[in-house]
């Protein structure tokens, strides 16, 4: 067996191990399974990619640290340090999906109108979330506008890229953006800081599309 169909198992195990995790409130346990999600993923990329793209690396890296600052996120510190993590995440995707397509030059001005959805989206969040934010809000925001933007920015390929390497990774953006907005209503609104089983369905899955289209 091909070590990286061996490395992909082994992330559906764990995967399927955390969420049973979360579903069941088995907290301790999740200290095992959770930190393993993205060591597997990167380990997976660098065996399938014929060409390493050290940014990818980088935002694995700052989501691995991400998911652990998160296990703690009862603690303000703990979680303000796992959003800044995901945060950096996002901007290295960002610039990764940049670096495949012409945003600047070769795309054509309406095409900017597709930001439409991804500001009414964030206007409308913002709204429900806004009484319960606090002294969040600014960080919010700018959370807010990095991961629309990530996901703007992965929609951009599609002048470049054709196909399930330009599929993967955008639903994998908006995948994102729906875990993100779960994880922001049960934390600020509901005061709930244990895990949701969809918000990690819905990181895991975006998480291994944007991996399986950037090999």
């Amino acid at each position: 067996m091909p070590l990286k169909i061996f490395i992909i198992i082994f992330f559906f195990i764990i995967a399927i191990g955390d969420i049973l995790n979360v579903r069941n409130d088995r907290v301790k346990l999740r200290y095992f399974t959770k930190p393993l999600l993205v060591p597997s993923l990167i380990l997976f990329y660098i065996m399938s990619t014929t060409k390493i793209e050290q940014l990818i690396i980088y935002a694995l890296i700052c989501y691995f640290f991400g998911d652990f600052f998160l296990l703690f996120a009862r603690k303000k510190l703990f979680f303000i340090a796992g959003l800044l993590s995901f945060l950096a995440g996002h901007c290295f995707y960002t610039i990764a999906f940049l670096k495949t397509t012409s945003f600047l030059s070769n795309i054509p001005g309406w095409f900017y109108l597709s930001l439409t959805p991804y500001i009414f989206y964030g206007f409308f969040i913002y709204y429900r979330l806004n009484p319960y934010l606090s002294s969040m809000k600014i960080p919010v925001i700018a959370y807010l506008n990095i991961i629309f933007f990530m996901s703007f920015a992965s929609f951009t390929r599609i002048w470049e890229i054709n196909g399930i390497a330009f599929w993967l990774p955008f639903v994998g953006s908006i995948m994102f953006i729906v875990s993100d907005t779960l994880l922001a209503i049960r934390v600020f609104k509901y005061k709930i800081m244990r895990g949701w089983i969809s918000v990690m369905i819905f990181y895991i899955c975006a998480q291994l599309l944007i991996i399986l289209g950037l090999l």
